[in-house]
């Protein structure tokens, strides 16, 4: 049984907590109204002028309670979280993708330091995987030749370029890589490389190399539903590419924002 750290624990209960601001609440065009005014989330999935499925909107991220056998504890209590976020590989059978020695060692070492190594703490960057599954929403905004994905946390962004580049080639290592796409089907298809390796790709501190390369394949299933799925594959880390999905539910009504860790941030000078 493992225990999610305190700084982990701290992320999770602060980011459940409803704001205490927000915009006025103005109801967004892209997704159709009941005839009471709600909105219809399971009305078809609009679509953009160039007839390619929409993937616009705020999202946030669904959450489920942990299952009992998922191998973790949660000290505060059961809470309702996106499995991923604390776990990225929560839906794997035992045994069925290896880690590298190092990175298995590395995993305990950040387990067992409750909260000392993670980079939140200390206000740095999430990676994308965190971004796609945390408690705080993102707001992807689409267009043809570009798809912009706006997250509340550190009020970071996220350029996917659909213009036809190609991926950068010996690239300087980036929080949030490098990002090209395309359509297959219906579905955004995102190639994700140039990663820095200071990035954990969950709370509980499941690393990677620089090797890293994500595929995600964003599904927009209706007016009110979004999937994410994503396959990793770092090879000096994983025994092979592992893939699982997270789904995320619009914020018909609501908008970002403003968030930024270093705000009133105390927690690092008790690091020393």
């Amino acid at each position: 049984m493992r225990t999610i750290t305190p700084i982990a624990k701290l992320i999770l209960l602060v980011l459940a907590s409803p704001a205490l601001a927000q915009w006025e609440q103005v109801p967004g065009k892209s997704v159709p109204r009941t005839d009471d005014g709600e909105p219809d989330l399971t009305a078809p999935a609009p679509r953009a002028a160039d007839g390619k499925p929409d993937l616009s909107g705020v999202w946030l991220p669904d959450a489920e309670l942990m299952p009992e056998d998922a191998g973790f504890e949660l000290v505060e209590g059961n809470l309702p979280l996106p499995l991923h976020l604390v776990d990225v590989m929560a839906a794997l059978e035992p045994g069925e993708v290896e880690m590298q020695p190092w990175a298995a060692e590395l995993l305990k070492e950040r387990l067992a330091s409750e909260g000392l190594h993670d980079p939140i703490a200390y206000c740095k960057p999430w990676g994308v995987t965190v971004h796609a599954a945390n408690l705080l929403p993102y707001k992807i905004i689409q267009m043809p030749d570009l798809v912009l994905i706006l997250n509340e946390q550190d009020t970071v962004f996220r350029q996917i370029f659909l213009d036809g580049r190609k991926p950068v080639e010996d690239p300087v290592p980036r929080w949030l890589g490098y990002s090209t796409g395309r359509w297959e089907d219906g579905e955004l298809v995102v190639d994700t490389a140039g990663f820095t390796d200071q990035t954990w790709l969950d709370v509980s501190g499941h690393p990677h190399t620089e090797s890293l390369h994500l595929t995600q394949r964003f599904r927009r299933l209706d007016a009110g539903h979004l999937e994410i799925e994503t396959t990793v594959d770092d090879p000096d880390t994983y025994s092979q590419p592992f893939t699982y999905t997270i789904s995320a539910t619009v914020m018909a009504n609501d908008d970002l924002l403003e968030f930024f860790c270093t705000d009133n941030e105390i927690s690092s000078q008790h690091y020393q």
